[in-house]
């Protein structure tokens, strides 16, 4: 099975999950779902919004959300440990 071969996990699914299993695993697991599904629609907005901007003539304001965007990417590059430094890993309570 590959990345993109198999059913979409949807919210619902996700919420039942949580209240099913109580192994601190599974739930970090879920709550890095929720927080990539998180960063992902902020970054889609602030995409249109600059998509928006461009259409208006507004460059100064365009530039203000591809760099909402490079933000957001960047950031989450540096917590997972994709761009330099060392992620911050919380102690796990088990």
């Amino acid at each position: 099975m590959t990345p993109d071969d198999f059913p979409i996990v949807m919210d619902r699914e996700l919420r039942e999950l949580w209240r099913e299993h109580r192994n601190i695993d599974v739930r970090r697991l879920i709550l890095e779902v929720h927080r990539a599904r998180e960063v992902h629609r902020i970054c889609h907005a602030a995409a249109h919004s600059a998509h928006y901007a461009l259409g208006e003539k507004q460059h100064d304001q365009a530039r203000v959300f591809v760099q909402k965007v490079l933000d957001c990417i960047g950031n989450e590059k540096v917590r997972l440990g994709a761009m330099g430094g060392i992620p911050v890993q919380r102690p796990i309570k088990r």
